[in-house]
């Protein structure tokens, strides 16, 4: 048998290389790769499944367990039984490739979760911690009762011996939201039972719903009622919740409160009275100091709140006059003392004064309107019987829709 030709390699990888090489029929060959480097040495032998060739680094064929090198020059040669059994061929060099990163996932982005956080996205809802709607695992499949009427609390009076009644005003009651909800993650089931568990006091239902109160809204509300289907829909990981909200404030709220700064042009105690001047000013015009930029971009009246604290000196009985559409509408106190760092609040909604917590409303002047904000725009004049210059008091507000 003549001189061995140089083996071939091809199909190199990071641990194994696929070595060809010519032997007589019959014969056997051994094949070896040895690191200069190191002297360390890989043996394999004539694959079966692939006759003229062995693959080198293939632990589990012929390999004893040993892997090749990644990123290492390598020298192979072989050699075939028979009467050249102990001639080598010529050595060739190759090099295994590096290694290879391990496989990561694809980035699949955030999953949805009923714990996830609350940022207005459109369809999506809020309610004691937990995220309802598109991207939370409890789908919002119907929300009822937000765009209802509520019902309606007539005073409407019977005709005594006469067909018909003596008209009433009509005031609004409660309204009430029912939501059926789809719980899909069973480990959240529980953080949506206990947040929609009935009783307990008012708290905020927010929701992002195009098209309704602005866009972005909320009400005030309590659980009454809540019922859970169990069936095989449940059983298969569809679990139907269905919640009821009572709110006894029927109005859908804007989600941001508005907030703006009204000021004293004046203190009528502080204003010189002689030498006179004409026109005279008495200190009651209700476009001083007024604020132009109390809107209420909603469909119904809405109350504010009204709060002020001065910074220097006292104030003796302050007011407040609400200007729109060139009507105006009063509210105001007698034998009212707020000092410095003091805080008046006037809710005119919950119709509540107070100075420092302490209720007042026995300071209210008897005459006083307790004024709500119609829609559009309007102005709110302050106005006090004696103080510093430089009075100011906030005004805040939410639009408000029915």
């Amino acid at each position: 048998m003549g001189a061995l030709s140089p083996p071939v390699v091809t199909d190199i990888t990071a641990s194994t290389a696929r070595v060809w090489f010519d032997k007589p029929d019959g014969a056997y060959a051994a094949v070896v790769a040895t690191d200069p480097a190191t002297g360390a040495e890989v043996y394999a032998y004539e694959d079966s499944e692939s006759p003229g060739s062995a693959l080198v680094g293939d632990p589990g064929r012929w390999g004893y367990g040993l892997t090749l090198a990644p990123d290492t020059l390598y020298e192979v040669r072989y050699r075939s039984n028979g009467a050249d059994a102990d001639t080598w061929s010529d050595t060739v060099t190759f090099r295994t490739l590096p290694a290879a990163d391990p496989a990561q996932p694809p980035d699949i982005g955030p999953q949805p979760s009923a714990l996830g956080p609350y940022t207005g996205r459109p369809w999506t809802a809020w309610w004691g911690g937990l995220l309802l709607g598109e991207d939370s695992t409890v789908v919002l499949e119907e929300v009822a009762g937000l765009l209802d009427a509520p019902e309606v609390r007539s005073s409407d009076a019977e005709l005594l011996q006469r067909d018909g009644l003596t008209p009433g005003t009509d005031y609004m009651g409660a309204r009430t939201v029912t939501l059926t909800m789809l719980a899909l993650e069973d480990r959240e089931l529980p953080a949506l039972l206990a947040a929609f568990a009935p009783g307990g006091p008012e708290r905020p239902f927010e929701f992002a719903f195009p098209g309704v109160a602005g866009g972005r809204s909320r009400i005030m509300a309590r659980v009454r009622k809540r019922a859970v289907t169990v069936d095989s829909d449940f059983h298969a990981g569809r679990r139907r919740v269905t919640v009821e909200l009572a709110a006894t404030d029927p109005r859908l709220y804007s989600a941001d409160e508005a907030r703006a700064q009204v000021a004293v042009a004046a203190p009528r105690g502080g204003r010189p009275l002689f030498p006179l001047t004409l026109p005279l000013d008495m200190g009651n015009d209700p476009t001083a100091g007024a604020a132009p930029d109390i809107t209420n971009s909603g469909s119904v009246d809405t109350w504010p709140v009204v709060r002020l604290t001065p910074s220097a000196g006292e104030i003796r009985d302050p007011s407040l006059t609400l200007v729109h559409n060139g009507e105006r509408s009063r509210f105001a106190t007698r034998g009212l003392r707020v000092g410095r760092g003091d805080a008046l609040v006037i809710d005119m909604g919950r119709r509540r004064i107070t100075l420092n917590g302490a209720s007042r409303f026995g300071q209210v002047e008897p005459t006083s309107t307790w004024f709500a904000l119609p829609p559009g725009p309007s102005a709110v004049q302050l106005d006090v019987l004696e103080g510093p210059d430089g009075v100011t008091a906030d005004v805040l507000w939410r639009s408000a829709w029915m």
